[in-house]
């Protein structure tokens, strides 16, 4: 028997089978584009194997309350043929297993917590700073979600006093994400983020709002490591300025590790997700 694991994501969805050791054995990438064709591209794949579970993580946000009456949609998202789309069930009513969901960031801080970067850790902070800006809390390995899932990029950020970027969030303007996605820095900037140098203004303000985001979320979880991936926190040199920013507002006040140890890359890369789409596929099917 095998496990199968689900990554989707904005621009393109992996579906995967791994053995009971956790051993990829096969994979299947389409581009995101139309769910119902996709889905059953997915189940496609998938009917090819006896598998025992199958664990998700998707790009949200979704409703992750198995009590409510849309438990599986994806719900008031940007993408305008995926809204208020029956993911759960498009799945389910061709593959007759159990099947675990999560966000995107969910599935990959699961991957992280168990074999990644917090694999000797009791609890860890996942945040992905990219396109979006999304994140997960996992203790003693269980996911934070109260009423739903947290929605970690949308918090508030307390701007610079002579800082005038509005943000570009379409829900919130100035929120962490509409002040720190890749898209907010390419506006602020009025050039692409990759094309910056670190010492760029954009960069610069953007490093010192990401620790104070971070700096909030050490306040309130107290995690015992924070993880950060993404293509904003990927460039050459971010992390380091995100650290010096963290340092300067934490001072003494706090005491946890040297923000070199406390403040880290994934180790998993790309594959969170999918290794963590998979662990949670043999936690469903336990259960």
């Amino acid at each position: 028997m095998y496990y199968g694991s689900i990554e989707l994501g904005g621009t393109k969805i992996r579906s995967a089978i791994f053995d009971d050791d956790g051993n990829l054995k096969d994979e299947y990438r389409i581009k995101t584009s139309n769910p119902n064709e996709n889905m059953k591209k997915v189940v496609e794949f998938f009917s090819k194997y006896k598998i025992k579970s199958i664990g998700i993580g998707a790009f949200g946000p979704i409703d992750v309350d198995k009590n409510s009456y849309t438990y599986g949609y994806i719900l008031a998202t940007p993408k305008k043929l995926w809204r208020n789309f029956n993911l759960l069930a498009s799945l389910s009513e061709k593959l007759d297993v159990p099947m675990g969901l999560t966000t995107d960031v969910g599935a990959s801080g699961i991957g992280e917590y168990y074999l990644g970067a917090a694999k000797d850790k009791p609890s860890c902070l996942y945040l992905t700073i990219g396109t979006g800006i999304g994140g997960s809390y996992i203790q003693n390995g269980k996911l934070l979600e109260g009423f739903s899932h947290p929605e970690m990029g949308h918090i508030e950020i307390s701007k610079d006093s002579d800082d005038s970027f509005k943000g570009v969030c379409d829900y919130h303007k100035s929120c962490f994400e509409g002040l720190c996605s890749g898209p907010a820095i390419e506006k602020r900037a009025g050039r692409k983020g990759e094309d910056l140098s670190i010492c760029d203004p954009a960069i610069e303000i953007s490093a010192r709002y990401i620790a104070k985001a971070l700096y909030t979320y050490t306040l309130v979880l107290r995690p015992h490591i924070i993880i950060i991936g993404g293509g904003v926190a990927n460039k050459e040199g971010m992390i380091e300025k995100i650290r010096e920013e963290f340092d300067k507002i934490k001072g003494c006040y706090l005491s946890i590790p040297s923000s070199e140890e406390y403040i880290v890359f994934p180790e998993l890369g790309n594959e969170a997700g999918l290794i963590g789409g998979y662990i949670l596929a043999k936690e469903t099917a336990r259960n």
